[in-house]
């Protein structure tokens, strides 16, 4: 597969491919049972307002409807800005256990490192029981890393540096108890912190190399203060606090600030959290030669292969569907190619002359790849343009209607235990539900490969 180019390439390749290699495979770290969904499962993920961003929950749901589209899957996003695990305990029957779910996963830390340990997990255990009586399969999440340039001992902050022992205590709780447990900090945190290093230095260096900036202008002294009453002590003004120093753009932006990231940030927690639960990486793959001939398949079918005006051109149906990746993200495999290893999409062609082919999905372009990567197998999970792009924002949209008014309406009628509105609410939400769920189904792609390479 190529790694998907970009023009910046900031990292040195080494560099970013170790870094993802463990962001991934979580070194260090025991791997939980996989998670195995079944048609009709509902998974309610409750956690702080990193969660309730709807990003990386969104982008995990889309992982799973499209790669089990023959299943019926139900999520829905319990998260609330400041939450910790008193907070969770407090909202648990109305806000989690009156979805009806099958799956819990409790997403907290962030904010629980402001009290104590022992808090954060004695509220965690009465999380796993409250869960475990509903009945549901309770799965653990640790806090995702603070992108304030911290690294795994040397730390710039103290909020992420104690979300190292939180973390510890949570997977030793995991164990105690035989639940499933994500662990996001440890392997992101150099990832993160390493982008957030190498900013400030290009930061710096950029820089440097700029004419210096004029000689300020005197600066006016400020207006003496009032004089004091007879007979009392002159009080002297207070001084303005220090500003704390901005923290240095990452190298990749992440987008969102350093405790809730943006898309690309939460695409990265999102495959932390897949990898973690042993999601499947397998989508289908292809293999054709230059002359039109079909040499193997596997959970796809190929069709109508032939070759006409220049064109290798074939139709490919797929029994399930690669992980739709937002265009605006991209950047993130930057940091993170190995995500891609959690949706291997491959098309292999053999026989073509040396040099760039262009690439065309359902009449729109998709990219031009070289006659090389095409016969070693081209993961089409890297195109994020024509059609494959559409169908990706298309399924985010959807999810994320369903994920914030819709969710929004339902969880409020529940707190008022207002049985008209939550039926409205239930009635809107399956409604979305039906749609998504018919997005989500394989589509016929009709591929079309120039066969004379490009010339520049």
């Amino acid at each position: 597969m190529k790694i998907p180019q970009f023009p910046s390439q900031r990292f040195a390749l080494t560099l970013t491919l170790a870094l993802a290699s463990a962001a991934l495979s979580g070194i260090g770290f025991a791997a939980p049972a996989p998670l195995q969904l079944k048609d009709n499962d509902v998974w309610v993920m409750a956690g702080d307002s990193i969660t309730a961003q709807r990003l990386h929950s969104n982008f995990i749901e889309a992982y799973y409807r499209t790669r089990f589209p023959h299943m019926r899957l139900h999520f829905r996003n319990s998260g609330i800005g400041g939450n910790r695990t008193s907070s969770i305990l407090a909202r648990f029957d109305y806000d989690v256990a009156a979805w009806k779910p099958t799956i819990v996963s409790i997403e907290l830390g962030m904010n629980d490192v402001g009290g104590s340990e022992e808090d954060y997990i004695r509220g965690m255990k009465e999380l796993i029981a409250k869960i475990r009586a509903i009945p549901a399969q309770p799965v653990l999440i640790s806090s995702s890393p603070v992108d304030d340039g911290s690294l795994m001992g040397d730390w710039r902050s103290p909020r992420c540096e104690k979300i190292h022992p939180f973390t510890e205590a949570l997977q030793k709780l995991a164990e105690q108890e035989n639940v499933l447990f994500v662990d996001q900090y440890h392997p992101l945190i150099d990832v993160w912190g390493h982008n957030r290093r190498k900013g400030a230095e290009a930061a710096a260096a950029k820089a440097a190399s700029q004419p210096q900036a004029p000689a300020a202008a005197p600066v006016t002294p400020p207006s003496p203060a009032p004089a004091s009453a007879p007979g009392t002590t002159p009080q002297a003004a207070a001084p303005a606090p220090p500003k704390a120093p901005p923290i240095p753009p990452g190298l990749v932006p992440l987008g969102g600030d350093p405790v809730h990231p943006g898309a690309v940030g939460q695409y990265m927690m999102a495959a932390t959290i897949l990898k973690s639960l042993h999601a499947p990486g397998a989508v289908s793959s292809a293999a054709l030669s230059a002359d039109g001939k079909v040499a193997s398949t596997k959970a796809c079918k190929i069709t109508d292969a032939a070759v006409k005006d220049g064109k290798l051109m074939f139709t490919r149906l797929d029994e399930t569907g690669p992980w739709p990746i937002l265009p605006a993200a991209r950047s993130m495999l930057e940091l993170m190619p190995s995500a891609l290893s959690l949706s291997e999409y491959e098309l292999k062609v053999t026989g073509l002359a040396e040099g760039l082919h262009r690439v065309s999905i359902n009449g729109k372009p998709a990219g031009e790849v070289s006659a090389r990567d095409l016969a070693a197998g081209w993961n089409l999970s890297g195109i994020f343009d024509g059609a494959l792009g559409e169908r990706s924002t298309a399924v985010a949209g959807l999810i994320s209607k369903l994920q914030s008014g819709l969710n929004n309406n339902w969880r409020a009628a529940s707190k008022a235990k207002d049985t008209e509105k939550l039926e409205v609410a239930q009635r809107e939400i399956t409604e979305t539900e039906d749609e998504l769920q018919k997005l989500v189904q394989p589509v016929a792609l009709n591929v079309e490969i120039e066969l004379a390479p490009v010339t520049r």
